[in-house]
């Protein structure tokens, strides 16, 4: 017989020692053979032997926090007032809308009409917590990779920052997703353009990744070059943002609002056009790509939260040389349904494409989860469309078209989220 005592002492957080106490009891009659006289003073024959064992675990409990404020892919911001409608940039809405026209930064090119002559464009955006004023919450120092403030399309109203400094202090009006705040900030440069830049931003955001700001605020250079003034909207990508306390919550605790969200989707896609895109004198079944920049699918929080509004930063529907078209910002609604398991899922969908293509897609996808960051897809549809913009050389064999397509893809750090991993609008 025996019994097995545990005793758990903790010494820090998380981490603590397991004892293990065995106690056995051993008890044993051995009787030699034949007859014998067992008198008062005989001794007994029964052995009693007691064993005990301690056994020592030191165990850790690994738990994994988020150690940034803000990490992000990309910014861009259509701005006006920094320079003259006469020497546009054409960037177009949020910067990006004008990119595939092909007077974008033409300077040769003459005006066209243009409500933002300038932008703001960010990439590898990063932010973590500053402990200034006694722990005061929601300031930040950060960088960006790559920094470009274009008041116009001429040499002296443009400034660019390789990894400028930004400090931030963030103030809350709306504390769960989507957040929305406003966020004065100053920023400087060394190198290429030694600037200062001084804004205030009001921000919509994060769900899914994708965020909404409008911005106020003036750049100032160093050097021989004008002063950038600027309002402006922007959007941006892959850009999450982290509150206080949740940098004090384990990763598996965190809200997610989207069912999918991505860096790329290419396809390639089989239809009945003509002619392939890349080469119109080959005859292969594959006739052209389907590619989607930093998708993202956010769930509605409706029903069963299966109903889903998506978007991408641009779409490349290109199913020929002369069918397809390319999509800023699309509108994308579509239905989230496992099958099989949640590694499996279905999603039909419909979207419109308004620019510079405008063209109505439609379809049903079926994505296979192979890892958290990449997935295998098979996906078939109908897209019609015209161009509505004079697109750049690359893209100017595009016409209006009608076609039908089946193709096979891959996800490029596309994760699809489960279902027991959404938790926006939950409790």
């Amino acid at each position: 017989m025996g019994g097995i005592d545990e005793m758990i002492t903790r010494t820090e957080k998380d981490i603590y020692t397991r004892t293990l106490r065995d106690t056995t009891i051993i008890d044993a009659v051995r009787n030699a053979p034949g007859q014998r006289d067992n008198g008062i003073v005989y001794p007994t024959s029964r052995i009693v032997e007691m064993r005990r064992d301690v056994m020592q675990v030191d165990s850790t409990t690994t738990r994994d926090y988020p150690n940034f404020i803000r990490i992000g892919l990309l910014e861009t911001i259509g701005i006006v007032g920094g320079g003259s409608m006469q020497n546009s940039l054409n960037g177009g809405l949020f910067g990006i809308f004008g990119y595939f026209n092909r007077d974008y930064d033409n300077r040769r090119a003459p005006s066209t009409s243009n409500i933002f002559p300038g932008a703001i464009y960010r990439l590898g955006i990063m932010e973590k917590r500053l402990r200034w004023f006694n722990d005061d919450p929601d300031w930040t120092l950060g960088t960006h990779y790559y920094e470009s403030i274009i008041g116009d399309n001429t040499f002296n109203n443009s400034l660019t920052g390789i990894a400028p400094i930004y400090i931030r202090k963030r103030f809350f009006f709306k504390e769960t997703i989507p957040y929305v705040a406003v966020t004065p900030s100053i920023g400087f440069s060394l190198f290429p353009d030694p600037y200062v830049n001084i804004s205030v931003s009001g921000d919509l955001g994060s769900i899914g990744g994708m965020n909404l700001r409008t911005y106020i605020g003036v750049a100032i250079p160093f050097i021989a070059k004008n002063y950038i003034p600027y309002a402006g909207i922007g959007t941006s990508f892959l850009d999450f943002l982290n509150r206080v306390p949740e940098t004090e919550k384990e990763w598996k605790y965190h809200e997610h609002s989207g069912w999918q969200i991505g860096l790329a989707s290419v396809m390639g896609a089989f239809s009945n056009a003509e002619k392939p895109f890349f080469d119109p004198n080959t005859n292969t079944p594959f006739k052209g790509i389907i590619a989607r920049l930093a998708p993202t699918s956010m769930f509605i929080p409706l029903g069963n939260n299966k109903f889903t509004l998506g978007t991408s930063l641009v779409n490349f529907l290109l199913f020929g040389n002369s069918e397809g078209g390319i999509g800023i910002l699309p509108m994308r609604i579509g239905y989230w349904q496992n099958v099989i398991s949640d590694d499996a899922v279905v999603e039909p969908f419909l979207e419109y494409n308004y620019y510079p293509t405008n063209m109505v897609h439609m379809g049903a996808k079926l994505s296979f989860r192979i890892s958290k960051q990449i997935n295998a897809f098979l996906q078939a549809g109908y897209s019609s469309g015209s161009q509505i913009a004079q697109l750049q050389s690359t893209f100017n064999t595009l016409r209006d078209f009608d076609i039908y397509y089946i193709g096979l893809g891959i996800g490029l750090y596309d994760r699809i989220f489960y279902k027991d991993e959404l938790r926006y609008g939950k409790k």
